[in-house]
């Protein structure tokens, strides 16, 4: 339920305070207050304020509707001042205010064909009753939503209402819009400079239908008045006989003046900053059509605000501007690296296009080749890839490569973890921790591609303990494989030398499947590194992971064997330590 307004009292005591302590809740204590002659004094002394924080609050207010009762005379006052001042830009935002203050809404009505003898149902534009008596009173706020509803002296009741009539309205926005028009005439080359604020300030949701398009007579008469689209009166606007908007196309009042390098950078500063898609629409249609006969070029820096736009058809344009640059043999590598940030699948694919014709993988860095590669967005993480393959690598070069393993692009990680694994997992440099990290990728589509690569001419196969570390994967896909192939490769000939692969195999594969056979395994895995202690390195981690295991039976077994290993080779007590810290020795009950 609404709820009266704030006593009128405590609001103006706090706007004053606010005014004058340049608080930043002063816009919202100025419009609790809602008495026209305190508003009046408050207009008098605010546009006589030099400070640039009262000039910064008069753009914060016009940024909000004109829909707060009693405050007709506050407008008018600090328009007129404006006007007096012949501030081009404070003015543009009252343009702006005044232009979307005309709305109608569409109507059915139904009118009798004397022909046909029939009904036909038509739509029409009409003026709603929202306007704000001067005398209220009284005004409620709902305590959710904010609508205002405003009940005047007679008891009319009006919800959702704007500032002054509608004549009043469509005076004040023909008198903004004279302002310009006499700008225009007397000093044409200045009118861009002059009306381009004014453009960015439009706002999507001011122009979300199509009669609110044609509702902004200010707006459509400085991007559309040469139109044959429209026909033009002093209050409203109107489509001719079977034309739509969707043809409207760039025809600028004063279209002279917007023939110049100047207004063509304006122009692009429009296409990156306007609010109103309406607006940037009409700018790059003028672009187009101005720059194919004036001759400009934009910097990179000026064009790329296009490419990171959130607006795809933006995005595109500048894509396009970019590529046509004459400078880009010559940009530095950072700002190539900041283009390849942008957002934009289809710009990227320019960017990255431009990209291999300007710039050798020479002058990038292993690192910053990696860190492309590693990118989410598919055409980057391609160019990235193929940069890291075109490179000839050292055995120096190898530990650059580990961040391949959290490559974010699906479509390139298998292959970039095949070409990382054939370089770190060579027999030449098999680096293990390396390798590790491919295997604990967080792409699946890394880890089937490591999987994949695991085969017995790799160094990595005949390594127990890489098959030690994936015994304790967290994931279930590649834990499900290593069983299945550990079984298997029990059933298999010895592929290698090493005879005791099939011991330790055994003893991993015991810790997700029982049997005697298994402990077996572990005492005789525990028997060998006695026999050979210089095999301990290898083969100790396997035994790890039997005392580690959740399955009594390969617990206890591989508790017995370290004390058996260590009754026969006390040396090994500090190796057994760093691999199992978390069991305790007292003094020489290792050798017991």
């Amino acid at each position: 339920m609404a709820q009266p307004s704030p006593y009128p009292r405590s609001s103006i005591l706090l706007m004053d305070e606010c005014f004058a302590g340049e608080d930043a809740r002063f816009i919202a204590a100025l419009r609790q207050v809602e008495q026209p002659k305190v508003l009046a004094a408050l207009a008098d002394r605010w546009k006589a304020d030099p400070r640039p924080w009262a000039r910064a609050q008069i753009f914060a207010y016009l940024d909000l509707p004109l829909d707060v009762p009693g405050h007709q005379p506050l407008v008018k006052r600090l328009f007129k001042a404006a006007e007096a001042r012949r501030d081009d830009e404070l003015l543009g935002a009252f343009l702006v205010a005044f232009d979307t203050l005309v709305r109608r809404a569409r109507r059915t009505r139904y009118r009798w064909d004397r022909a046909s003898r029939t009904a036909l149902e038509e739509d029409y534009l009409a003026s709603p009753r929202d306007v704000l008596p001067r005398e209220v009173s009284q005004s409620l706020q709902h305590p959710k939503t904010g609508v205002r509803t405003v009940i005047s002296q007679r008891g009319q009741r009006v919800v959702s209402g704007r500032l002054f009539t509608n004549r009043t309205r469509h005076y004040l926005r023909r008198r903004a819009w004279r302002y310009f028009r006499w700008l225009g005439y007397a000093r044409p080359a200045d009118f861009p400079a002059a009306i381009a604020p004014a453009l960015r300030r439009y706002d999507d949701e001011d122009l979300a239908k199509g009669e609110n398009i044609l509702d902004s007579w200010a707006l459509l008469n400085i991007c559309f008045r040469g139109s044959d689209v429209l026909e033009f009166t002093p209050v409203h606007l109107r489509l001719k006989p079977g034309r739509t908007l969707a043809e409207l196309r760039a025809s600028p009042r004063f279209a002279p003046a917007w023939e110049t390098p100047a207004a063509l950078h304006l122009l692009l500063g429009l296409v990156s900053q306007a609010r109103a898609q309406l607006v940037r629409l009409w700018a790059m249609d003028l672009l187009r059509t101005v720059s194919a006969r004036v001759p400009v070029e934009f910097t990179v820096e000026e064009i790329f605000p296009l490419l990171d736009h959130a607006d795809e058809r933006v995005q595109v344009f500048g894509a396009d501007l970019f590529a046509a640059h004459p400078g880009l043999a010559t940009l530095p590598l950072a700002t190539w690296l900041r283009l390849l940030g942008t957002r934009n699948v289809a710009a990227l694919d320019t960017v990255c296009a431009a990209f291999k014709r300007h710039v050798t993988s020479e002058r990038l860095t292993l690192a910053q080749c990696v860190d492309l590669a590693c990118v989410q967005p598919v055409p980057v993480a391609r160019l990235g890839v193929g940069l890291l393959t075109a490179r000839t690598l050292l055995a120096a070069d190898h530990a650059a490569l580990g961040p391949l393993a959290g490559a974010r692009c699906a479509a390139v990680a298998a292959e970039l973890a095949r070409w990382a694994l054939g370089h770190v997992g060579s027999r030449g440099h098999y680096d293990l921790g390396l390798v590790s990290r491919f295997f604990d990728s967080l792409s699946q589509e890394i880890r089937d591609a490591a999987w994949a690569w695991l085969k017995p001419d790799t160094a990595a196969y005949d390594d127990p303990i890489l098959w030690s570390r994936l015994t304790e994967t967290p994931f279930e896909d590649l834990r499900l494989q290593l069983i299945d192939h550990l079984a298997l490769r029990l059933k298999m000939p010895a592929l290698t030398a090493d005879q005791l692969a099939p011991v330790w195999c055994a003893v991993l594969l015991g810790v997700h499947r029982g049997g005697r056979q298994k402990l077996k395994a572990v005492r005789d895995l525990a028997a060998a590194i006695a026999c050979e202690p210089a095999s301990a390195p290898k083969l100790l981690p396997v035994l790890a992971v039997a005392v580690r295991s959740v399955r009594g039976p390969e617990m206890r077994a591989g508790l017995a064997a370290v004390m058996t290993l260590l009754a026969a080779r006390p040396e090994l007590t500090d190796a057994v330590r760093a691999r199992l810290p978390e069991l305790q020795f007292r003094p020489g009950e290792a050798a017991a």
